[in-house]
């Protein structure tokens, strides 16, 4: 039987994985536009202000696997979460690396220059597979965090490793975007103790799990939307600031692991569980939200594919002059068609549990 979904948590699902086809379709002309054109100026935007969707995304997996609610046995989180997730991934692999071959006219299938390409391109994630190794990872440690934040003192030890987390990783890196007086010195010394446990994405995993189970004061919450609001436009006007200064592009202001976003996908995730939560659905709603929230990994793998393939077809985010609405337009037309695809796939059993 299938286990019942949260309604504001697959909502924020939704727009974590709109955020992301967001990323990807605001910087197609990211690198290769002049940074004082209103083009990248655009892309700049849209790049910002949907970074939100990475970090979210991981809050959503802390808040659900290491909920108090949950126990582990080691064999089915192998077995039903981590092998899945590993078979997506090799899937994919291989399906990209089938398909940049035949779209650059690779060698013969068959030949020993395919194997060697094949070998190349499966060496490391596609660019937007990276998510997959990195989810393996936090899966593979959830009973041993999941043991550390539910313990006696859970709340306190979710408060330390938050804490931990904005110090080694949040604010050492945030720093590092800036030319503050020795900086390399301080970054040295950060990396020197460099506590492993606290220093990736288990930060965020941690983040989700605490905000889903505790919450914030209202008087910190609205500071929160506040400060993640101004954080993510100060971080998009450096990115800009920065560009028009050096003549090269440069997203460092709102990477995954800056302050700025750091702010901005705490903001957004305490709207949906505070504000989003709070509206009442129909039950033929609540379904359907419920329905697309569970293709939305799906979508999330197919979608470089679907957005590849309009490319090659003349539609991006330049296929107008105005990019203000191509953008989104773009966007909307990877969501679906993706969304398509996978609404038809996920009704094969076997494809669903193991590759999507």
């Amino acid at each position: 039987m299938e286990k019942k979904r949260i309604v504001w948590i697959e909502l924020l699902r939704i727009a974590a994985c709109v955020g992301v086809l967001g990323i990807h379709a605001g910087s197609q002309h990211f690198r290769d536009m002049p940074v004082d054109s209103t083009v990248w100026q655009v892309s700049n935007f849209y790049h910002g202000i949907n970074r939100f969707a990475v970090a979210c995304f991981i809050m959503i997996s802390g808040s659900l696997y290491l909920s108090s609610k949950r126990t582990w046995d080691l064999k089915k989180l192998w077995q039903r979460n981590i092998l899945p997730v590993a078979s997506a991934y090799l899937f994919w692999q291989l399906f990209y690396g089938f398909y940049r071959i035949a779209v650059n006219g690779g060698p013969k299938i068959g030949s020993m220059e395919f194997f060697k390409k094949m070998l190349v391109y499966v060496s490391k994630p596609y660019f937007h597979l990276w998510y997959l190794p990195m989810l393996m990872g936090l899966l593979i440690i959830t009973p041993l965090v999941w043991e550390i934040v539910n313990s006696s003192r859970g709340k306190q030890w979710s408060q330390y490793m938050i804490l931990l987390f904005l110090v080694f990783q949040i604010f050492t890196y945030t720093a590092g975007r800036f030319n503050l007086p020795w900086k390399e010195h301080v970054q040295s010394l950060m990396d020197t103790v460099h506590p492993e446990l606290v220093t990736g994405y288990i930060g965020y995993f941690v983040l989700g799990h605490y905000l889903y189970e505790y919450g914030l004061p209202k008087k910190l919450e609205k500071a929160v939307y506040i400060l993640g609001t101004v954080m993510i436009f100060a971080g998009i006007w450096l990115c800009q600031k920065e560009s028009l200064m050096t003549g090269k592009a440069t997203q460092a202001f709102y990477e995954n692991y800056t302050f700025f976003t750091f702010m901005w996908s705490t903001a957004v995730f305490l709207f949906f569980k505070e504000q989003v939560s709070k509206i009442k659905w129909s039950q033929k709603l609540e379904k359907a939200v419920c329905s697309l929230g569970g293709c939305t990994f799906g979508i999330y793998l197919v979608h470089a594919f679907v957005r590849d393939i309009l490319y090659r077809n003349g539609i991006d985010s330049m296929m107008i002059k105005n990019t203000v609405l191509a953008v989104p337009v773009v966007m909307l037309l990877i969501f679906f068609i993706s969304w398509g695809i996978v609404y038809i796939v996920r009704k094969i059993p076997f494809i669903r549990k193991w590759i999507m």
